[in-house]
């Protein structure tokens, strides 16, 4: 079940920040009902740059109820008398998994937001944000005619920090998981060891890792011209959206026609772990992503729309200028928009 969640409307019931340095600080006190600016400011240091396509399930190898975060946040569904008491565990266990080199100390933001719509139903969301550095800004004020400036060391709530959002489902049902992480490599910290979750919809998993994966092995390809490259793209989606699975030699048979035994080789080796039953809605983000600019010197972009080109090849031309030596490209089209 793909989850669409409405956070405009929702209300911050209570909150509390715990310090995850080399010695835990744990806060002692519960907020409530903050003043609307600075609700906004944790709504976004929560919700914004989340990928709600994409959904995780918490799991554990033996029983479920061993699975910390999972347990701790059905107490705080259950009864938000407990949101103290189970923050403080969360902070703890997110402290025990944070012994490495690389992991920065920071603080944890944990959020209790009420009236979050999953279609028409209002639901509770737990919001877990580990905030790893803060900046300086420049409070500007205007006192008895006098302007005052000062300094201030606080957290750019627009900046990516890692977070996690835990919908709660009812009571008979695990909480649905969403996650943002700041960097590539702490992705094994933030989901494997803190949260233990694991992707809900293998296939558009999967799916979705493939288009990446020859997008960027077409792009890159530079015995490619722009317009062999954008050919490829357009038959990479059309490929996605008539085939109901991924093979790879099905693939490379259908759209690298002319490829040799080496880049075939490549190929293979890139997305051959991601051979599945293809997901449409991980069709439909690609298609988003799947627009080329072709640059021409510092001040020319033609914009092609794959989606919308059946034979790229055919509507693009290059050349060269015999006298001037110039090169150009001839474009075709039915009629002017």
């Amino acid at each position: 079940m793909k989850v669409v969640l409405e956070v405009s409307e929702s209300k911050l019931s209570s909150y509390i920040v715990h310090g995850i340095e080399e010695q835990l600080v744990l806060g002692d006190e519960v907020f409530s009902q903050p003043e609307v600016l600075l609700e906004a400011a944790f709504a976004q240091l929560a919700f914004s740059k989340v990928k709600f396509e994409q959904q995780y399930d918490f799991f554990h190898e033996t029983n479920l109820e061993l699975n910390e975060i999972y347990t701790y946040a059905k107490a705080i569904f259950a009864d938000e008398q407990n949101f103290f008491e189970e923050s403080k565990h969360i902070a703890t266990h997110l402290h025990s998994v944070s012994n490495h080199p690389n992991i920065k100390n920071g603080s944890l933001f944990v959020g209790l937001f009420d009236n979050c719509l999953v279609g028409n139903e209002s639901k509770k969301v737990l919001a877990l944000v580990k905030i790893d550095e803060k900046e300086l800004f420049l409070d500007v004020k205007s006192e008895e005619n006098k302007m005052i400036v000062n300094g201030v060391d606080g957290i750019n709530v627009k900046k990516i920090n890692n977070a996690a959002i835990l919908i709660d489902m009812g009571p008979d049902e695990p909480p649905a998981v969403f996650l943002r992480t700041r960097r590539q490599e702490e992705i094994v910290y933030w989901q494997e060891r803190f949260l233990k979750v694991k992707v809900a919809d293998e296939q558009y998993e999967k799916t979705d890792l493939a288009l990446q994966e020859v997008k960027k092995y077409i792009l890159k390809e530079e015995e490619y011209t722009n317009t062999e490259k954008l050919s490829l793209l357009n038959k990479t989606l059309d490929y996605f959206r008539n085939e109901e699975s991924f093979q790879v030699d099905d693939y490379i048979e259908e759209v690298f026609e002319t490829a040799d035994e080496v880049k075939k080789s490549v190929i293979i080796n890139r997305v051959k772990p991601y051979e599945t039953i293809i997901s449409e809605s991980a069709i439909e983000k690609a298609e988003k992503g799947y627009k080329r600019k072709i640059k021409l010197d510092e001040h020319i972009e033609i914009v092609v729309n794959v989606r919308d080109i059946e034979a790229v090849d055919q509507l693009i031309e290059t050349g060269e200028d015999e006298e001037t030596g110039r090169k150009f490209y001839k474009i075709y089209f039915e009629e002017e928009m």
